[in-house]
């Protein structure tokens, strides 16, 4: 079984980098515009607990770590444990009047029992792949809402 994912994407905002830098940072109001963020409760400044769930009826439940948030190099980066054990970054950069925008993430899947050995077999990862495609799509689409105003 394979349970190692890694996703890299790119993304141009039609809204200001700080605005966005401002959005992501604050990890706790992800809710309100990531729609397959079901829930953050922080524990402290820099780790809290997320839900997430997209398309496939199961809910990942993760623990992150803020390692990185640094406003200059526009660098957002968490380590992440749980059911998904690994990193997530945010990288972005102003482009013209808007931002780019560069997710990756690498992660073991650790869902155990039936659901991870089926989540974890070869005709679901294709399934998996698209499922995280799509939320990182619908993401996008929030973020431009929430960082533009």
């Amino acid at each position: 079984m394979n349970r190692h994912f890694r996703f890299a994407s790119r993304h141009q905002l039609a809204a200001p980098r700080d605005a966005v830098f401002d959005v992501l940072v604050d990890a706790e109001r992800w809710p309100t515009w990531w729609p397959q963020i079901r829930s953050v409760i922080p524990y402290d400044d820099t780790h809290g607990r997320a839900e997430i769930r997209s398309v496939l009826p199961f809910t990942l439940r993760i623990e992150l770590t803020s390692e990185i948030a640094d406003r200059e190099s526009g660098v957002l980066r968490a380590s992440l444990t749980g059911d998904l054990v690994g990193w997530s970054e945010f990288v972005i950069h102003a482009a013209g009047q808007g931002t780019a925008l560069e997710y990756s993430q690498e992660v073991d899947l650790r869902l155990s029992g039936q659901l991870g050995r089926v989540a974890c077999s070869a005709p679901a990862r294709p399934l998996l792949i698209a499922n995280h495609a799509l939320m990182i799509r619908r993401g996008m689409h929030g973020l431009q809402r929430a960082a533009a105003g």
